[in-house]
């Protein structure tokens, strides 16, 4: 999958390996999305994906203890065109799909690696999402 004019939603995107995927998604030219429950940590991420020249936003949700907050990721990635890719972090595998079912169209759930640093997960997402076929959920 080329990255590139993407729009990736990364859930736990405000720290650790949520971050650094932010950031490398915005190397590659994708616009992202941050979610994260603390919205000071979502918003200084975006601050950085930004400076890669690529647009970024962020909001806050917790999806993991907040059942309805799904719905409001939604809405958001359809308000910014509709998001092509899904990465979480901290989520089980059915929140994840049930997420990936509300913002893809045929979601398919990819175990990412859990045992790397941040730098080196990243590194690996990203080398599942451009093997990946369309509308691939990465859960970490």
């Amino acid at each position: 999958m080329l990255l590139r004019w993407k729009l990736g939603v990364v859930v736990g995107g405000g720290v650790g390996a949520g971050h650094e995927v932010c950031l490398r998604l915005g190397r590659s030219g994708a616009s992202v999305l941050v979610v994260d429950a603390d919205a000071a940590a979502a918003e200084a991420t975006a601050a950085e994906v930004r400076r890669s020249r690529v647009s970024a936003w962020s909001l806050q949700a917790d999806l993991a203890t907040e059942p309805h907050d799904d719905q409001l990721v939604a809405g958001r990635a359809r308000d910014l065109g509709g998001a092509d890719l899904v990465i979480t972090t901290g989520l089980g595998a059915r929140t994840a799909l049930g997420l990936g079912r509300l913002l893809l169209d045929d979601p398919v759930l990819v175990p990412g690696p859990r045992d790397l640093d941040g730098s080196r997960t990243a590194a690996a997402v990203l080398g599942l999402l451009r093997d990946a076929a369309a509308d691939p959920v990465v859960l970490l």
